[in-house]
């Protein structure tokens, strides 16, 4: 049992008022909190923040999966992905007929149309055909040729059995019952079981993907070096396989083993399921497990392909534009971030120690620093990703390494106007080191004017990938990023506006709110600096 319950102490004032402490950040969030525009950017950024963290658990199609069928469909809230291929049909047929002279339009319209050909406004012709071709169908003066209802016949037959299918999982049941999940099988288990499966020689199969490793090998050094040929291309493939040994050969064969397990599997899985959506015995979407012929046994999910619902549309493969976005925005945001975080640690360390050392240490960093920025940024940026190759982390390197001249003059400035603080003189009393000093007591005093930097600096890697996605340099397929859709879309902006101006706009409302966010913080953390020029 306690005796004495301790008690809270407080600070109080003359009039036993009590005083609550306060803080540069306390103070900052309380004029951020005041700030409209900073909250809005805040809370977009905080949403699409989560949208991107959450995508791989959202309820959206593979982003990386493409269905050739359901190229350039428009974008629909009440359509589904069939109805969008039949309309697109339709206003190909109607053009047609029109130009055939069997589709009658007003002599106004007939000029109009042969204006907006002129004009290459596609979409305005096929809209006002199509529009006309339903009207006069519907009223009975006007029929499609036998031929063209054939067509349409044949794609409405397609629309209605063309069922997707994916595998999730495939298990094998040996001889003595043991199931044993074969994305987890190793070469070894996985050689005897598709040999058995297609009914061919384990010693013949073995020599097939061991030819087919060596080609994959052959032609990635062709890509890595276009002059290798002949003997020499012979003499570096039987290096690399040498290098990769027997346990390198295995990983990337079970590699292919898998994949034709997964195939093969595949077409045994649509045959059955055709079946019995033809005898009624299923019901989509279906997702469970099927038992198949030689031990197989797979779990599955079985939906009509062509009943999905593109809400913002497709792109020029047939990938859903949406899922595009969503995983763009983790690449993008990525970017920022990655680019922002190595950007302010490089100039933060260059800063720091010019700033707190001067002298011939100082002379020489920030002789460095104006070299640097001598040099064109951008061009700096296209040597890198020329050299290292283009790939993500290639990108992250490349953006970070010469954009860290800004911050590190700002951190020099503000370590500049520390060092003779009362606080920094009784730490070197202390025998405190340099980089104690530098790190335990200036840079957290400074942390205000970082902040507000990284948060503006931002955007600029964004763009900067965005600029790069269209010199080909930025992120490469399958991956997406903001930059890389509206890259991709530029050329067809005319007939498929849709493809550039959802992640337009998603790119432009980021940039907003993060301005708006940095604005907001700057002002915040430096008051005063919204009244200097």
């Amino acid at each position: 049992m306690k005796l004495f319950k301790r008690r809270k102490l407080v600070a109080t004032n003359e009039f036993n008022q009590t005083i609550e402490g306060t803080s540069l950040t306390k103070e900052a969030w309380k004029r951020l909190k005041k700030n409209k525009l900073a909250v809005v950017g805040m809370v977009v950024v905080i949403i699409y923040s989560i949208l991107a963290l959450a995508a791989p658990i959202l309820p959206i199609y593979p982003y990386d999966e493409a269905i050739t069928d359901h190229k350039n469909l428009s974008p629909s809230l009440t359509k589904t992905s069939g109805e969008l291929m039949i309309e697109q049909n339709k206003k190909n047929l109607y053009f047609k007929v029109w130009r055939a002279g069997n589709l009658v339009v007003t002599p106004e319209e007939d000029a109009q149309i042969k204006q907006w050909i002129q004009d290459a406004k596609t979409n305005k012709v096929w809209n006002l055909l199509y529009a006309e071709g339903e009207k006069q169908l519907a009223e009975g003066t006007f029929e499609f040729s036998a031929s063209d209802i054939k067509q349409l016949e044949r794609l409405q037959s397609k629309i209605d059995n063309d069922i997707q299918i994916t595998i999730s999982k495939i298990y094998y049941v040996d001889k003595n019952g043991k199931k044993i999940n074969l994305d987890k099988a190793d070469y070894d288990t996985l050689l005897p079981i598709y040999a058995s499966l297609i009914g061919a020689d384990q010693q013949v199969l073995e020599q097939s993907l061991y030819s087919e490793v060596r080609t994959a090998i052959s032609n990635e050094l062709k890509t890595n070096d276009s002059t290798l040929s002949g003997a020499d291309l012979e003499t570096a493939v039987d290096f690399e396989m040498d290098s990769i040994g027997d346990d390198g050969f295995k990983q990337r064969a079970t590699i292919n083993l898998l994949g034709y397990i997964e195939q093969l599997e595949k077409r045994n899985v649509q045959k059955l399921i055709e079946q019995m959506n033809t005898a009624g015995e299923i019901e989509f979407p279906y997702k469970g497990h099927l038992d198949l012929d030689g031990g197989i046994s797979v779990d599955i999910k079985a939906t009509k392909m062509h009943e999905r619902r593109y809400y913002l549309g497709t792109d020029y493969l047939g990938r859903d534009l949406l899922s595009r976005i969503i995983y763009g925005g983790q690449v993008s945001i990525a970017i920022g971030l990655v680019g922002t975080i190595a950007s302010v640690f490089i100039g933060i360390l260059v800063g720091a120690i010019a700033g707190y050392k001067g002298g011939k240490v100082d002379y020489y960093l920030m002789r460095l620093v104006d070299v640097m920025y001598g040099l064109p940024y951008m061009l700096l940026v296209i040597i890198c990703m020329a050299i290292f190759g283009r790939n993500l982390l290639n990108l992250f390197l490349a953006l970070a390494l010469v954009s860290w001249l800004t911050i590190s003059r700002m951190v020099r400035g503000q370590i500049m106007s520390l060092k003779n603080q009362e606080y920094v003189e009784a730490a070197k009393s202390m025998g405190a080191s340099t980089m104690h000093i530098i790190f335990r007591h200036m840079i957290p005093n400074s942390l205000s004017v970082i902040i507000v930097y990284s948060t503006i600096r931002i955007p600029g890697f964004i763009m900067q990938e965005s600029f790069l996605s269209f010199l080909g340099l930025g992120v490469q397929a399958p991956y997406a990023s903001w930059g890389s859709l509206i890259g991709d879309a530029v050329d067809a902006m005319t007939l498929y506006p849709w493809k550039l101006i959802f992640p337009s706009l998603v790119m432009i409302t980021f940039l907003f709110a993060m301005n708006f966010l940095g604005d907001g913080l700057r002002d915040a953390f430096d008051p005063q600096s919204k009244n200097q020029l």
